[in-house]
């Protein structure tokens, strides 16, 4: 079975490309949602618009379905095109003076299903059946999974040559960001490309477990060859940026700040510090305006478990479930994820303003760490990792 597969992408026309391709949902604030809603007629989330800012008395199907006919009025009025011979697409990501250069290609869900694309988190049921419906009414795929592999010197000269040549397309997003796009169709090149992907033995799902799963449900339920495989941006695993997801708390779950301490100094050595950007083994709290790092004591660790070195894990177990008492940390509304750059800044003022009543600072996993607890068949706490890039929506659509 081939690793990858070339596919006939539609694509925005040059001239309103900017306009159209947004970042993923979750990245923008209601209120950016609204105004680019309101100023810009040529944007995705207009196709989208009615699973966003949706009547309740529709069903969720008839919203897919008014999102089926409005993607395709977008391609009746030439703004959306698609490519008439198959085949692969470099795409080169120029973000604040970072470079991530990827092949976006469809992969087979037989990979998916037999553990060659391998996976690092839980999904959610109610989730994957939601985008299969998505996708089953719809008929297209706006954002690819992102997969991550094992650099290979031959793959990479040949997608460096391949880069050497014009790019088809450029979409300059903003000074800082640009897309740069290598439409490849030629037979020899694509058989090239083709026999390199072979050769690597897994790929690593580093963002959209759901949207694989939901692809997998989508082929048993159909099972047919329209729906045999999923679009992907394939990416050097040494490419990637790894980012910490930071933790906040709205309260100790009855525990004053001294027993809440006192109960975390029973399984870690807990220091007071003035910072944050220690990076031992251990993780930053702060807590009533003191920062405190906080290591497992050594009889508590388990050196032989690649779970036990993640930080997110060892808060999960020893302080998350234990003493403040949120066993699901996927529903429990109490806990908080924080990913900005500033991030333990922000968590110190919302504490510091009572809004929040304890933060956590941790260090971002390895892509080694990563691969390890995928080849196990283990799975990370939900949100252990934020994870670059963030791929924007509409530059290739997958039609099925």
């Amino acid at each position: 079975m081939r690793a990858i597969k070339p596919f006939c992408a539609v694509r925005p026309v040059a001239s309103i490309a900017n306009e159209f391709c947004t970042n993923p949902l979750t990245l923008y604030s209601e209120k950016e949602v609204r105004k680019i809603l309101k100023s810009n007629s040529k944007s995705f989330l207009q196709i989208i618009r009615d699973n966003i800012d949706y009547n309740k008395e529709i069903s969720f199907k008839h919203r897919l379905t008014k999102i089926h006919h409005e993607y395709q009025r977008f391609k009746s009025n030439g703004f959306l095109i698609k490519d008439k011979r198959p085949g692969f697409y470099i795409k080169e990501i120029s973000k604040n003076e970072e470079k991530i250069t990827g092949i976006i290609a469809t992969v087979p869900v037989m990979d998916y299903k037999n553990g060659k694309i391998k996976i690092h988190e839980n999904t959610i049921p109610s989730r994957e059946n939601k985008f299969k419906d998505y996708l089953k009414i719809t008929r297209f795929n706006s954002e690819p999974v992102l997969l991550a592999y094992e650099s290979q010197k031959p793959l990479k000269n040949l997608i460096e040559k391949i880069k050497q040549l014009k790019p088809t397309s450029e979409i300059n997003f903003s000074e800082n960001e640009v897309y740069k796009l290598w439409y490849i169709n030629d037979k020899n090149e694509l058989l090239n490309l083709i026999n390199e992907f072979n050769k690597i033995p897994n790929f690593y799902i580093a963002d959209g477990h759901h949207r694989s799963a939901s692809s997998k449900l989508l082929h048993n339920d159909e099972k047919n060859s329209g729906t045999d495989s999923f679009m992907a941006y394939l990416v050097p695993e040494n490419e990637l940026k790894i980012k910490e997801f930071n933790r906040t708390v709205t309260d100790l779950n009855g525990h004053t700040c001294d027993s809440f301490l006192k109960e975390i100094k029973s399984k870690f050595d807990v220091k007071t510090v003035n910072n944050y950007n220690c990076k031992k083994n251990g993780f930053y709290m702060y807590l009533n305006g003191q920062f405190y790092f906080l290591s497992l004591l050594k009889q508590y660790t388990n050196p032989n478990s690649p779970l036990d070195q993640l930080d997110a894990y060892v808060l999960q177990e020893k302080i998350l479930k234990p003493i403040l008492g949120i066993k699901n940390v996927r529903t429990d509304k109490r806990l908080g994820y924080s990913h900005k750059s500033d991030s333990m800044e922000s968590i110190k003022k919302d504490i510091n303003e009572g809004k929040i009543k304890v933060g956590f600072g941790l260090r971002p996993i390895s892509i080694d760490q990563l691969k390890i607890i995928a080849d196990l068949g283990l799975v990370m706490p939900p949100k252990t990792s934020y994870i670059y890039p963030k791929l924007r929506s509409g530059v290739t659509i997958f039609e099925f």
